[in-house]
């Protein structure tokens, strides 16, 4: 396995529809914990680290140069709730590169 540490996370790379999608899904949890109602909440880039599911940390543009990262949780398929929005940074640019929180 090389390029990837066990438990960390991968490289970033650009969002793709998968990734979209999962933003979609939890911006109703994004807009209620953060208070953030953009109409813009679009996924510009993402890291994926593997544990007991999969965590996403995802830059979303929520409008002008402002984004946020999210972090969600995908569980394994037979688990309930398949999404979670465990935690977010919001004051973030275009540049921040993603990284682990």
């Amino acid at each position: 396995m090389a390029g990837m540490m066990c438990g960390g996370t991968g490289k970033q790379r650009a969002a793709d529809t998968e990734v979209q999608e999962i933003c979609e899904k939890v911006k109703a949890e994004f807009v209620q914990k953060s208070g953030v109602n953009s109409s813009v909440f679009e996924a510009v880039s993402y890291k994926t680290q593997v544990v007991a599911g999969t965590n996403y940390f995802i830059k979303a543009h929520i409008g002008g140069n402002k984004c946020a990262h999210l972090r969600v949780y995908k569980r394994l398929p037979h688990q309930q709730e398949a999404l979670s929005l465990d935690s977010f940074l919001l004051d973030k640019t275009m540049e921040e590169e993603i990284v682990y929180f």
